[in-house]
């Protein structure tokens, strides 16, 4: 499945570029311009981190070792939950796990979802969203961090771990995963104060690798021992963009042509054009969403926020990541973000039935859905 996916971007990459050298004709030129963009940032935001990996881990160790050997629990657990899989976790899984499926359990299904959550999108979507939408941001997150662990099950069960040493492993994420369910609803502002503080903690970390690198690039003067080379993780990054180059102008066709159902289908089920336009778009980035989010109605801010959770990137920075280090796990990482995103905004529709119905005001948009 890894393979026939990558084979479909690599086509929408050489149209993209083709389209981009007729000057930008159908539209999709522009969104491969956009997928190779995203180079600068991702160089920002994972280089760093990415180099200092080996360094982290050695600390990490310290600390959740014996915590792991008391409880008999995988140790790369720790890091997963805190991490994304392209912002370090990866890497620190692969040091710190018992075997090698439980360093890409936790390393890319696991930290694809709540790692990517707590160190990316909460601190993220707070310096995007207007305050007054907290509130469904905080409902829509619940919905779906209650939901990662079916995702993580259905991960596990897919690459052939031992149930029984995966149910266990899962112990501490369904605990996490409940604990800041009841968080987000009681304490949500103190919650998300901290996710925010822990985010540019996050940032500041991969920033001072970055310029440790940098200094060894332009100078030769090698500040500190024992990182991953400079070479490996640009080479990483521009794998990722690579990725994206064709993801993008993929996404951007099926939402053209498929733009009339997709429509209906949102009005369907009480979501406003922009909403469904935001939710096919984060399929390659939340960020999308949460740009979007004053414009969305109740049900879409709720709804869209639960499925970004774990069903967001999965076309996206996150698919190039795991395609450039461990394709083979491709169609499993797909799948399993897909279920939890699927059973995040079911999750929504069920314990937030009550208020859709009351605050639904009926402004279904009928805007195009022209973003992609």
């Amino acid at each position: 499945m890894g393979k026939v996916i990558l084979v479909i971007i690599a086509f929408f990459f050489i149209f993209g570029g083709i389209d981009y050298v007729l000057g930008n004709r159908l539209k999709v030129g522009e969104k491969f311009e956009e997928g190779l963009k995203t180079m600068g940032p991702l160089a920002i935001a994972m280089i760093g981190i990415y180099s200092l990996s080996p360094l982290l881990a050695k600390a990490i160790a310290f600390i959740v070792k014996p915590i792991s050997k008391t409880f008999s629990i995988d140790p790369s657990l720790f890091p997963a939950m805190l991490l994304s899989t392209d912002m370090g976790a990866y890497q620190l899984c692969n040091s710190l796990a018992l075997n090698k499926d439980m360093a890409l359990f936790s390393g890319i299904i696991l930290s694809s979802m709540l790692g990517c959550t707590i160190s990316f999108t909460i601190p993220m979507a707070i310096g995007m969203i207007p305050k007054k939408d907290q509130v469904f941001f905080s409902k829509g997150i619940m919905a779906g961090i209650i939901t990662i662990p079916i995702g993580c099950f259905i991960g596990g069960m897919f690459q052939g771990i031992n149930i029984l040493v995966l149910i266990w492993n899962m112990t501490p994420i369904i605990i996490v995963s409940l604990l800041l369910s009841i968080g987000l609803i009681r304490f949500p502002n103190k919650l998300i104060k901290f996710f925010t503080i822990l985010g540019k903690g996050i940032v500041g970390i991969s920033v001072i690798g970055l310029i440790i690198q940098g200094i060894d690039v332009i100078l030769g003067i090698k500040l500190v021992e024992g990182l991953i080379p400079a070479d490996e993780s640009i080479a990483v990054a521009g794998k990722i963009a690579f990725v994206l180059g064709g993801a993008y102008p993929m996404i951007s066709v099926i939402s053209r042509v498929f733009k009339e159902p997709f429509r209906r289908l949102g009005r369907r089920f009480g979501l406003n054009s922009i909403s469904v336009v935001s939710l096919l778009g984060s399929l390659a980035s939340n960020l999308l969403v949460f740009a979007n989010f004053k414009d969305m109605n109740a049900k879409g801010k709720v709804v869209c926020t639960a499925f970004s959770v774990s069903g967001a990137f999965v076309f996206g920075g996150q698919m190039g990541f795991v395609s450039a280090k461990e394709p083979k796990l491709l169609g499993i990482f797909i799948i399993s973000k897909l279920v939890a995103g699927i059973s995040s905004v079911l999750m929504a529709n069920v314990i937030f039935a009550k208020d859709f119905n009351s605050q639904e005001d009926g402004d279904v948009l009928q805007e195009e859905l022209s973003y992609w």
